[in-house]
């Protein structure tokens, strides 16, 4: 009997990742969430367990195979044991369609750059549809390691699988995760078959990793401190090279900037596991003058009048301008930079610094636009910047904010932006929806994929 499955836009990776790790002989088990796999990823990332030794290989067989099914990666997070990559792509054929996936490989398994598997000792495995898979216990059982560890939390959602596992399986498991110490292999199957709530387990947690370490420590003195400090180096590494994007997105009132995010943002939460950050305009680290000045009660939602309020003098332009661009500064480096450093997320503004010169009325500017240019560039430069334009008298009926003159103005005031500025790219949304969507999702994929190849 034969049970018809849908295949999704990323079957056709899936099924060519999984054939070549099986041509390279590499040693690989997926760890949980298979069932779909693989037609589908069921809208999960995919997590798969192999080896140190196999490491670099896995990752070129796997960017190889992200390029040979139309495809990206977004970047590329790495760390002691462990690395992940977002894939994004368009599928290629009769019927074209986006897609996007996580990868999340665990060369080894390692806590902080400390080893708690024996990767001499044989998984235990089962195939499904010819792909190896971890069994159901032990998966759950290192379903629960993880969060105990990295967390300090009780999942319930493996428990079922890991309990049974160490009521049948336990010595299997001890040989599995002998490198952790007998103690804190004793106090995790005491968690296992405990019949206490998850919350009630927080201390043992914490005392559980509290063992690992300890007795890491006692036993390798200098390789636990080289460990922790690899680990350490790594992080550091991702802050000064971060595998994420920032993309900025410009146009005028009825453009269509909202209707352009919430068209690329589907194939984007898919790549990044809804790792995909919307912002307007700026970080917002700084609260709005608006508040500054007393007014405690701020609108909420678009602006409809955004030219209502007349300019400020010389003086008050100058501050406005210097309060954006440190916001700028200070928002990219403690809210920008981490979150685009700790894995690929891509972070879009809606509206950028670039607004100040193309737009300074809306801010209430009330100065040229050359002296807005040069606060403008002190703002961090996002890394890609898309430019939507289009026929300023379609733009200005489309949401009837702005007369047509400004909107021709600032329509030309964006391509003569685009023309100077190599990180921005120019799309007309005079066409349908979906075509200007593939167009910034095409653009993105072009960009990331000059990045990669200078990268690696």
């Amino acid at each position: 009997m034969y049970i018809r499955v849908k295949c999704e836009p990323e079957s056709h990776f899936l099924k060519n990742l999984f054939y070549a790790l099986a041509a390279a002989k590499i040693r690989y088990a997926v760890m949980r969430n298979h069932e779909p796999l693989p037609f589908s990823s069921g809208g999960s990332d995919l997590d798969i367990l192999t080896i140190p030794n196999h490491a670099e290989q896995v990752r070129l067989i796997v960017l190889k195979v992200i390029r040979s099914a139309g495809g990206v990666p977004i970047g590329i997070a790495e760390s002691a044991g462990f690395f992940k990559i977002y894939a994004l792509g368009k599928t290629l054929g009769v019927t074209e369609q986006w897609w996007g996936l996580r990868l999340d490989f665990n060369t080894g398994l390692y806590f902080r750059g400390m080893r708690l598997l024996d990767e001499q000792v044989a998984w235990p495995l089962r195939y499904h549809h010819g792909i190896p898979v971890l069994e159901d216990g032990f998966a759950g059982v290192l379903g629960i390691l993880k969060e105990v560890l990295n967390n300090e939390i009780f999942p319930d959602r493996y428990i079922k699988t890991a309990k049974m596992a160490a009521q049948s399986s336990w010595h299997e498991i001890e040989l599995l995760l002998a490198p952790m110490g007998a103690e804190a292999l004793t106090k995790l199957r005491k968690m296992l078959l405990s019949d206490s709530p998850a919350e009630k387990l927080q201390s043992e947690c914490q005392l559980l990793r509290q063992e690992f370490m300890s007795h890491v420590f006692r036993q390798h003195v200098i390789k636990s401190c080289w460990a922790r400090v690899a680990y350490e180096w790594y992080k550091v590494r991702r802050y000064l090279k971060p595998s994420g994007v920032v993309v900025a997105i410009l146009g005028t009132d009825g453009a269509g900037k909202s209707t352009v995010i919430n068209a690329i943002l589907p194939a984007l939460n898919a790549a990044t596991h809804n790792a995909v950050v919307v912002q307007h305009l700026r970080p917002t680290l700084l609260p709005p003058l608006a508040r500054l000045k007393g007014k405690k009660h701020l609108p909420a939602g678009p602006v409809l009048e955004p030219h209502g309020s007349s300019p400020s003098g010389a003086l008050g332009s100058l501050f406005r301008m210097a309060y954006l661009i440190l916001d700028y500064l200070l928002g990219y480096w403690l809210w920008t930079r981490p979150k685009i450093a700790k894995q690929p997320t891509v972070v879009i503004f809606d509206r950028y610094a670039y607004d100040m010169t193309l737009d300074p009325r809306r801010f209430r500017i009330g100065m040229s636009s050359r002296v807005a240019g040069w606060f403008a560039a002190l703002a961090p430069k996002p890394d890609l910047i898309i430019c939507l334009h289009g026929d300023p008298e379609i733009i200005a009926a489309r949401k009837g904010e702005l007369p047509v003159e400004e909107t021709k103005r600032q329509v030309n005031a964006l391509r003569e932006f685009a023309r100077h500025e190599p990180r921005a790219v120019l799309i007309s949304t005079d066409t349908g929806i979906d075509e200007t969507r593939d167009q910034v999702l095409q653009t993105l994929c072009t960009f990331l994929d000059k990045r990669a190849k200078e990268r690696l």
